[in-house]
Order: C-alpha cells, then sequence, then structure tokens
C-alpha cells in the first residue's frame, strides 16, 4: 500500500513539474522561475524598481488601455459569430448588418451586453491612449533613451483611432453611415485623399465594399498589427529600464520592504548585494549606481497589482454596459442625410477645424499635430544640440522645472483638441451652425 502511495505521489510530481517547473515557495529562486517559466509573464522583468509600483508613476493608463484592447478581442470574437457583414436587404426588409444588430439586442443571450462592452471598450481605449501619452510626457518618460518607444506608442494611439473608427461603420446604421461619410469625405481633401478613399472605400462612396473592408481591416489586418506593436512597446519598456523613473530616488518615500514579504534562500537572486555596478565615465572618479538596493521581485506584488486593476476595469466596463445601451439608430439610408452628420466623438476636433477652412483645418494643422507629437522626442534633441543648451532631462520627474515650456505647451495641445471636441458635440446644430445644447432641437447623432 505505502509503495502504492510513493508511486501515485512520483506521478503528481511529475504531472505539477511538467506544467508549472516550479514550486510557490517564498525563494528568490522560485520568483524568478515563475517570471521565467510563465508564458504570460516572461516578457516582464524578474525584478523591478520599487517606485514601478507606486501609483503616480504610471497611474495604471498603460495598463487599462491594454485590458481595454483585451476586451475588445475577447468580445468582439463573440459577436463575430452572430454577424453579418452584408447590406443585402433580408425577409424582414432591412440590411443584414442591422438586421444583426437588433437579433443581438434582442435573441442572442447576453448579446446586447457584449455589444454595449466592446462599443464602451473602444472609446474607453481611445481617450485612455490620450490620457497615457499626456502621462508619459508630463513625466519626461519619452526622453532618456525611450524615444523611439514613444514612436511606437504615437503608432499604436494611430491605429486604435483607425480600429475603432472601422469598427463604427459595422453596425450601419444611420450614426455610422453617416460619421463615416463625414470622416471619409474629410480624407478627400489630403493629397492622394482620393485614392485613399477609394483603397478604403472600394467604390466611389460608403456602400457594401465599403462595410467589407472596414470589417476585415477591424477584425483581422488591425488587431494583428496592433498586437505585435504592442508587444514591441512591451519589450522596449522593459529593455529600456522599466517604467521612466527619477536617476535618484534615495529621498522619496519607497513601499517598506515588509510589505514585500521576506525571501527565504537569501543566497538566491538576494537584493541585498555586497557590490555595486561600477561604470567606466569621463573623470577622476568611477560612478557608482546606487539604485541596485532599490529592486523587488516582480512576483507576487507586481503581478497582484495588475491582477486588481484587470479586476477593476471589468467591474467598471460591466457596470457601464448595463446601465448604458451602446446607440443603434435607423437602418443606413443614402438618400436622407442626418442634419447635422457628425463623425465620432474622436474626429469632432478635425471636424470642428475643417469647417473653418477644408485644407488648412482638416489636413495641414492635424498633419503638422500628428507629426510633430510623433516625433517630438528628437525635435527636442535637436533643438538642444543645435541651441547648445543640453538642458538636464529628467525622466519619470512629473512637471520637471526645466520642462515647463514644453509641458505647458503640450497641456495646451490637449486643452484646444478638448474645445473643438465639446463645441462639435454640444455647440453644433442643423448645418453646422452653433446651437447652444440647452436650446438645441435637433439630435448630435447620439455619439
Amino acid at each position: 500500500m505505502n509503495e502504492l502511495i510513493e508511486k501515485a505521489k512520483d506521478f503528481g510530481n511529475k504531472l505539477y513539474y511538467s506544467v508549472f517547473r516550479h514550486r510557490f515557495d517564498n525563494t528568490g529562486l522560485t520568483k524568478s522561475k515563475i517570471m521565467f517559466s510563465n508564458v504570460l509573464l516572461h516578457i516582464q522583468p524578474v525584478k523591478i524598481h520599487k517606485r514601478s509600483i507606486k501609483f503616480k508613476t504610471s497611474m495604471g493608463l498603460g495598463l487599462i488601455t491594454f485590458y481595454l484592447f483585451l476586451i475588445l478581442c475577447v468580445t468582439g470574437v463573440i459577436l463575430m459569430f452572430h454577424y453579418v457583414p452584408s447590406t443585402a436587404i433580408g425577409p424582414d426588409g432591412l440590411p443584414d448588418a442591422y438586421s444583426r444588430m437588433l437579433n443581438l439586442r434582442s435573441n442572442v443571450f447576453w448579446g446586447g451586453f457584449l455589444r454595449n462592452m466592446h462599443r464602451w471598450a473602444a472609446h474607453g481605449m481611445v481617450a485612455f491612449v490620450a490620457l497615457h501619452m499626456l502621462r508619459v510626457y508630463l513625466a519626461g518618460a519619452h526622453r532618456g533613451g525611450r524615444e523611439f518607444n514613444w514612436v511606437v506608442g504615437c503608432i499604436l494611439g494611430l491605429l486604435t483611432v483607425f480600429l475603432s473608427y472601422t469598427g463604427y461603420l459595422l453596425p450601419w446604421d444611420q450614426l455610422a453611415f453617416w460619421g463615416v461619410k463625414v470622416g471619409t469625405e474629410i480624407a478627400k481633401l489630403a493629397p492622394g485623399g482620393a485614392l485613399i478613399r477609394g483603397v478604403l472605400l472600394g467604390d466611389t462612396d460608403v456602400g457594401s465594399e465599403a462595410l467589407i473592408r472596414f470589417y476585415v481591416l477591424h477584425v483581422a489586418v488591425l488587431p494583428a498589427v496592433m498586437g505585435f506593436l504592442i508587444a514591441v512597446h512591451f519589450f522596449r519598456i522593459r529593455k529600456d529600464g522599466g517604467l521612466a523613473r527619477p536617476a535618484d530616488t534615495s529621498n522619496e518615500k519607497q513601499i517598506p520592504d515588509e510589505e514585500f514579504g521576506e525571501v527565504k534562500n537569501n543566497s538566491v537572486f538576494k537584493t541585498a548585494r555586497s557590490y555595486k555596478l561600477v561604470e567606466i565615465v569621463k573623470g577622476n572618479e568611477p560612478k557608482v549606481n546606487e539604485e541596485t538596493d532599490q529592486m523587488m521581485f516582480a512576483w507576487p506584488k507586481l503581478i497582484i497589482r495588475e491582477i486588481i486593476v484587470l479586476a477593476a476595469v471589468m467591474f467598471f466596463m460591466s457596470l457601464i454596459s448595463v446601465l448604458f445601451d451602446a446607440p443603434l439608430e435607423g437602418p443606413a439610408d443614402p438618400n436622407h442625410p442626418t442634419n447635422p452628420a457628425k463623425a465620432p466623438w474622436y474626429f469632432l476636433g478635425l471636424q470642428e477645424l475643417t469647417s473653418y477652412d477644408g485644407f488648412i483645418g482638416g489636413i495641414v494643422l492635424p498633419g503638422l499635430m500628428a507629426g510633430g507629437v510623433m516625433f517630438l522626442p528628437y525635435i527636442e534633441i535637436f533643438l538642444e544640440s543645435f541651441n547648445k543648451t543640453f538642458r538636464k532631462n529628467i525622466p519619470g520627474v512629473w512637471f520637471a522645472r526645466e520642462r515647463i515650456l514644453e509641458n505647458s505647451l503640450f497641456i495646451s495641445l490637449y486643452l484646444v483638441m478638448a474645445a473643438l471636441i465639446i463645441i462639435g458635440v454640444y455647440f453644433r446644430g442643423a448645418n453646422w451652425a452653433i446651437e447652444y445644447p440647452w436650446v438645441q432641437t435637433i439630435s448630435g447623432g447620439g455619439h
């Protein structure tokens, strides 16, 4: 009997180690193995700086954005089982795409909830991408060797907007049809815009070909490209030294060591090292890295915090999806335009600029802003080198005094765009005339 029990234990151990390859004891070696051997965790470092888990470092904005992307992927795949990208008129007298939206809302179990979560997560991701970029810039985290990753992040921001925009057309209702029509008309103003518009629409106007192309872009092309760039973005964060932090954090109040628990077997990957990393620099004295003692194991404290953020995002999105239904107007009718016809809210700033001057407001200014923001770190480096100022850059420091001008200009850009969006959403009525919201009689399109 004992021999049988021993054989069962041996089999259980072999089965366990074939999956986990480590135990969960509180040793430094185990904490390292957990991160190395898990496909979902290994992209993160075994050790991180203590400041990385403090709320003020990143406020979790990038993580929240990533979680919203995951929600979009999961809910999107489920919705694909119930959607047909077709404008053909079905037995009910409605376009198939629109009919599927009605079916989701009334006949599919939790269909309305899933569509709501998908729609609000898309809007939320656009908003949090903008907030994440603002946080990174104000904390100087786009410099100090992180310039290329800022460019990758900006590309991800543009793709996020485009991902949301391509999905905007899929319900094939009046709101979607005329919102996309407005956006594609703006695109036509750009040099080569007619060609770009033709490639996107597959025709001279928004129709069945446009719906197919937007669907393929939305469910296959853009998610694949974004998934790859997100992996590159995370990889560069790790290789660039983790989240940006000040060069010296010794004067900051750090999270107490006891909160991380005692690591047994301290001789393996121990924090308290008997040596320092020495770097050869120009001068008479070596530079010593005093931040080594501020490193901590990522498992379990960092992972627990990430799980808590995920749970909070899921709870909030579920609550929003229960309380607020995603808008759905009547089926798309090219012969009866809405007045005013408005693009999605994240394009309303562009639409507002276009209303003043089509080419300048719709192409020149947005192009300069997008290109300027994307290459902003390199513009700063060029100006510092050209003027021979070599101002001390402080990555990880919020509102650094040396960056008052840059931060002020960047905040002003956000405020201007926010004001334009607010005007477009609430103060534009029929024929794009100024109309105060408290006396407005025509709906702005349910954005």
